[in-house]
């Protein structure tokens, strides 16, 4: 008989809110009535991806998934709304407890679902900051990183959403301030499983299976603004590079889609037309706000790119964001050239740093 064992917190040991549920109608024995399965649900209220002997690095060592068939993993809304730590420390444990099912069951098939929203500490969205300053979609994605880079299979409920905070107060048995599935709840979400199960099912698992890279996709070519010589073609040098720099904003928004099946995503436009290279007052104020209007497209698409995980990948520091001079000089000298030449390297600097994370992420480069 085909076997699968549990890995999760109270959502998988059937606490509803307000009571345990009986067995029979927790989550893993639902999947496993459904598929014929037997069930190992070594599920413990309040366990997280930490190091407690709760934690996941600790259960899967006390519960060896030898023998087994699949693992199914849920862990996460106590990581988010108890932290012990930040992401990176969440990361490494993740990793600990997969590496350490692999290495006792080489063979078996891992589906790593991904918390449902937690509405506690006042939370209600996914892009709610806790305590340690990061988010439920922030782990989300990270999550989702990690499986891509194992091969193995996940669950994301943030495309299409059974629990929301405007439906809580009716599939939460604590309602929108709670995080736990009512036995209803956990039957849709309990199906919603056994879908992916099987459609793992149909793809025979091969003996001691290697994750496979994705095949590398062509890498984004990084960004190289031409700096301004002299102060007769300011106009010129300005027009062309923002045209640049909203042209790669748009490219790097186009792969970042690509990449995490994004359906839509924002698209940057220079709204301003070149009054010529005449000095005047057209001239000064053009260059002031065509560098304050790029500003912001740049800091969204940082913003975008530290949602999805897509950052600096050995500590995941997120990106800074860019803050650019104002060239406000009425004398146009050497200085001012400064200034704008100051802003090109910035935003070459930062655009091609997110370019970096972006080709690391999909095989082409660093």
């Amino acid at each position: 008989m085909t076997r699968l064992i549990a890995f999760g917190d109270s959502i998988f040991a059937g606490w509803d809110g307000k009571e345990n549920l009986p067995p029979s109608e927790r989550i893993p024995e639902i999947i496993g009535q459904a598929m014929g399965w037997e069930v190992t649900n070594t599920a413990i209220s309040g366990a997280k991806f930490d190091d407690r002997d709760s934690g996941f690095p600790a259960m899967v060592k006390s519960h060896s998934a030898a023998g087994y068939d699949y693992a199914l993993v849920n862990y996460g809304v106590n990581d988010w709304c108890f932290p012990s730590g930040d992401l990176d420390y969440v990361k490494q444990r993740v990793e600990a407890g997969l590496d350490t099912l692999k290495q006792e069951a080489p063979n078996i098939r891992i589906l790593l679902e991904l918390p449902t929203e937690d509405f506690r500490n006042g939370s209600t969205s996914l892009f709610d900051i806790n305590s340690q300053g990061w988010s439920q979609f922030q782990l989300d994605s990270m999550l989702v990183q990690i499986a891509k880079d194992k091969g193995i299979d996940y669950y994301d409920w943030r495309p299409d959403p059974i629990i929301t905070y405007e439906n809580a107060s009716t599939t939460l048995g604590d309602g929108n301030t709670g995080v736990h599935p009512t036995a209803e709840t956990g039957r849709k979400i309990a199906d919603r499983l056994i879908a992916k199960f099987k459609e793992m099912a149909v793809v025979a698992p091969t003996p001691t299976p290697t994750p496979v890279a994705p095949k590398p996709i062509d890498p984004i070519k990084t960004i190289n603004i031409s700096r301004l010589q002299n102060i007769f073609t300011i106009a010129d040098n300005v027009d062309a590079g923002i045209n640049a720099t909203v042209s790669k904003i748009n490219e790097l928004y186009k792969r970042l889609a690509h990449v995490e099946g994004i359906i839509n995503v924002p698209t940057v436009s220079n709204g301003r037309s070149s009054p010529g290279n005449a000095s005047n007052r057209s001239l000064r104020n053009y260059t002031i706000l065509s560098f304050q209007d790029i500003e912001s497209p740049i800091n969204d698409l940082v913003q975008r790119f530290n949602s999805y995980w897509v950052r600096e990948w050995e500590m995941g520091k997120e990106t800074d964001q860019i803050s650019l001079q104002r060239p406000e000089n009425l004398v146009l000298d050497q200085s001012y050239l400064d200034v704008i030449n100051g802003n090109w390297k910035a935003i070459e600097d930062k655009l091609n740093e997110l370019v970096s994370y972006i080709n690391h992420l999909t095989g082409g480069g660093n």
